[in-house]
């Protein structure tokens, strides 16, 4: 079993014995038969993968994403984030991490990336349980430059465009803002959100949307545990 990016390989050139990748959607047959649970078990690993993999940067990212993961665990997110660090332009800044980890997570409980996430000039692609959404969120730096800039987020309201500060607050301040417009204006997709994160958001009052991202951290990692 390998946890190296795949490479690409030539006819009567490839490794001389079998192996399983990490980045294998699916197990080979010979596997599957020795254990009826072996297909779920890698479907919930193909998962946890996920969150190691940013679909803007290439597979060679994922042991530099989960060593940044250890530090974060180890020395605290808040200490050691920094929105646009990273160790080379080939990989994801922190933002970039934090944002698929996010996306990631949501995406377990609805649609976030398709009905709460703006297409360039545009509302979201779906509608979230067939209502159209009274807030969502817009990316507003180029991804498609080299290096990538890291992703900066504002709050799209019907009455409004919320301008947030970049930096390693901006991610949780727009979700914590989404969240808290959802509820104030009783959207039943609030309910559809962890909650985690609805808990984080319901004592709060628009003056204390400042204050959240400290909670967010703590909701955002014990989710992913």
């Amino acid at each position: 079993m390998t946890d190296q990016a795949p490479r690409q390989t030539y006819p009567g050139m490839g490794p001389q014995i079998q192996e399983v990748s990490v980045f294998d959607r699916y197990l080979p047959q010979q596997l599957l038969q020795f254990d009826p649970r072996a297909a779920d078990l890698w479907s919930r690993r193909q998962q946890l993968e996920s969150y190691l993999v940013h679909p803007s940067f290439p597979p060679e990212q994922r042991s530099y994403v989960l060593s940044r993961l250890r530090e974060w665990r180890d020395r605290g997110v808040a200490n050691i984030m920094r929105a646009e660090w990273r160790h080379h332009d080939q990989l994801p800044t922190d933002a970039h991490i934090l944002e698929n980890l996010l996306i990631k997570m949501l995406n377990i409980s609805l649609e976030f990336d398709k009905c709460f996430l703006a297409i360039p000039h545009g509302p979201p692609l779906a509608k979230h349980l067939g209502q159209s959404p009274v807030a969502y969120l817009r990316q507003v730096t180029d991804q498609t430059v080299t290096p990538k800039p890291a992703p900066h987020y504002e709050v799209l309201t019907l009455t409004k465009v919320w301008k947030l500060r970049p930096g390693n607050r901006n991610l949780f301040e727009a979700l914590a803002l989404l969240i808290h417009t959802l509820r104030r204006h009783h959207s039943r997709s609030f309910q559809s959100f962890p909650a985690a994160l609805r808990n984080a958001v319901e004592p709060t009052t628009m003056g204390a949307i400042a204050n959240l991202p400290a909670r967010f951290f703590q909701s955002l990692l014990g989710g992913l545990s």
